[in-house]
């Protein structure tokens, strides 16, 4: 039997969050969440995990910040930044500074899936 994949969701959306968390729970993955980058940090430092779900909006550090600071510290840390906010520059930016991908809110669940899957080297 494979491990699950292990996920931080990083977004300050709660209901966001509940949601996305139950339907990747129930695929089989491990879900941790985060309401910004400090808590993220946090999260990151009491375990390993296999991919970062990042917003770019939330209140304490923006998704680019975040995202440097994972690449940096976590570099077995993949990063998918799924966010609703459709700026070219913030796309570019994101996977100059090492995201995996770049997904719009909504995504399907099935091509998240893969993507993480993808990510996590499943």
């Amino acid at each position: 039997m494979t491990d699950p994949v292990r996920i931080l969701l990083v977004d300050d959306e709660a209901a966001f969050v509940a949601a996305l968390s139950r339907r990747l729970g129930h695929l089989g993955a491990s879900v941790r969440t985060a309401e910004g980058g400090v808590d993220a940090w946090a999260v990151l430092e009491s375990g390993p995990v296999d991919v970062v779900l990042l917003d770019m909006n939330m209140p304490d550090l923006n998704g680019i910040e975040t995202l440097k600071i994972i690449r940096k510290n976590f570099p077995e840390t993949e990063v998918i930044v799924l966010t609703g906010e459709g700026d070219m520059t913030r796309h570019m930016q994101s996977l100059d500074a090492g995201a995996f991908d770049y997904l719009l809110k909504p995504v399907p669940l099935e091509r998240l899936w893969k993507r993480i899957l993808d990510a996590a080297g499943r």
